[in-house]
């Protein structure tokens, strides 16, 4: 299997739902870990 590549300002859509009910997030950072955020309600997490 090979490894997924995300860029900079990416929509991915996750399998379990946010608590805010969204499933789509988008890609603000990538290096060594990698930083998304809600676009349901702009929460970010690493």
């Amino acid at each position: 299997m090979e490894p997924k590549v995300f860029k900079l300002g990416d929509l991915v859509e996750m399998k379990k739902q946010h608590p805010c009910g969204s499933k789509i997030w988008k890609v603000v950072r990538t290096g060594a870990d990698i930083r998304i955020e809600c676009q349901g309600c702009r929460h970010q997490v690493m």
